[in-house]
């Protein structure tokens, strides 16, 4: 048996089957042959799907790919508008199951395969089942500077359409938008539990257990250490934006819209859009308007640290000013009290804006343990959250400045003491 792209000679066609002598090229799929004349290598030929006494099953077609599934990728002899080849599927009686309308396509494995079309500026990369049916779409649209179709190359091999494949060059490599591995990279992503994210000349794509390509070869970044992540969402990178992918599926939840993101708490993500941060949820919804110029993760007493214009607050998680933005710092809270700052004093309130410990330290630290660090009047204390004040020692500002006492001392004092030394020093 010969495979397409081999050129057939009398001795190699059984007797009964002497018509096949009128073709350049066949292949033999058992009850049907698909045949190809050649009149002009690269330029002129035909392929035909013919039953086992060369009867034709289909009209003359540019090419017909291997049967795979019961189907065969197939390319009519009319031409797509802008010059290339359209791709299809027909059966082994030479019927047309999935009409020609893709610029390429691949041969089905375990019920689906993969199709390249026209998405505006784009081309788009879509997987089918064997009816046709589109069972997954990449949202190119997303993708703005990559797999234009301005930029692309189609080049198929020599008579032989079907081999046909879409190309981004970018110096010299080339990106595709299918994506193929070898056997064992396969075999590795095929015994994932979830999806698995791939590097490929400085660029990550997502793809599922089923070889299904989830995000194309484009993303700049993956935080797979998940110091952004969290919650179901998983941030990725595209040029200089920010956007989420779920990391058991890899479907794109939220588009590339962000310049900055924080580390998820309590179910909500901080998210910066032209210079100001808003919340969005788990699905991508905004829950919070895009109003401030800082913000703190909520804490477990449903608090956001806020600021507009260098005045500071505190918001819960929908959005409600529950501290007026009024302080010239405000912390996080811990323990259900916030660190404030007015008129460079420092001091602890409550979620109801109550002022629990004064504003009399000149330096303090939020209440990340049950106890905290203050300073007033260059002395350093333990504070509690009841205010009560331990002696620590004095300030590290205090202790600088004695060192830096004591070395001009010292200075002083040898500068002295050589003054002395050469006054009596006898002259020879």
């Amino acid at each position: 048996m010969l495979t397409i792209g081999q050129a057939i000679r009398p001795d190699q066609v059984h007797p009964k089957d002497g018509w096949l002598n009128q073709y350049n090229e066949y292949q033999d799929y058992g009850e049907v042959y698909v045949v190809k004349k050649i009149k002009k290598a690269c330029r002129s030929y035909q392929t035909f799907l013919t039953d086992k006494n060369g009867h034709k099953l289909t009209p003359a077609y540019r090419d017909i790919g291997d049967f795979e599934e019961g189907l065969a990728e197939f390319v009519p002899m009319k031409l797509s508008r802008q010059g290339y080849g359209l791709h299809g599927f027909i059966d082994k009686q030479g019927k047309v199951v999935i009409e020609p309308k893709y610029i390429s396509t691949d041969r089905f494995r375990q019920g689906k395969t993969w199709v390249i079309y026209p998405a505006d500026s784009h081309y788009g990369l879509s997987y089918i089942d064997k009816t046709g049916k589109e069972v997954y779409k990449i949202p190119i649209q997303h993708y703005s500077n990559d797999y234009l179709i301005k930029n692309a190359t189609i080049n198929h091999t020599c008579n032989h359409d079907t081999q046909e494949d879409v190309l981004w060059w970018r110096g010299a490599e080339f990106f595709i938008l299918n994506f193929n591995f070898t056997p064992f990279v396969t075999e590795q992503i095929q015994r994932s539990k979830h999806v698995t994210a791939f590097k490929y000349q400085g660029k990550f794509g997502i793809i599922d257990p089923d070889l299904v390509l989830k995000v194309p070869v484009a993303l700049d970044a993956v935080d797979v250490d998940y110091t952004y992540s969290g919650q179901g969402m998983q941030r990725v990178q595209y040029g200089n934006k920010y956007g989420y992918v779920s990391p058991l599926t890899g479907e794109l939840i939220v588009p590339f819209h962000y310049t900055d993101t924080r580390k998820p708490t309590n179910g909500l993500f901080w998210v910066k859009k032209n210079d100001k941060w808003g919340c969005i949820d788990k699905t991508g919804r905004l829950r919070i308007s895009h109003l401030y110029d800082e913000a703190t993760g909520f804490t477990a007493e449903d608090r956001s640290a806020v600021a507009i214009q260098g005045k500071f607050g505190h918001i819960d998680k929908t959005g409600k000013v529950r501290t007026p933005l009024t302080y010239d710092f405000a912390s996080y809270y811990q323990h259900g009290l916030s660190m404030v700052r007015m008129k460079d004093k420092y001091g602890f309130i409550d979620t109801t804006n109550r002022l629990i410990i004064p504003l009399i330290y000149d330096e303090a630290f939020p209440f990340d343990r049950i106890t905290t660090i203050v300073e007033r009047n260059w002395i350093r204390y333990e504070l509690s959250l009841a205010g009560r004040e331990k002696f620590m020692g004095f300030s590290y500002k205090l202790d600088a400045v004695l060192i830096i006492l004591g070395l001009l001392l010292f200075i002083w004092l040898s500068s002295l003491i050589q003054r002395m030394i050469s006054k009596f020093r006898p002259v020879r």
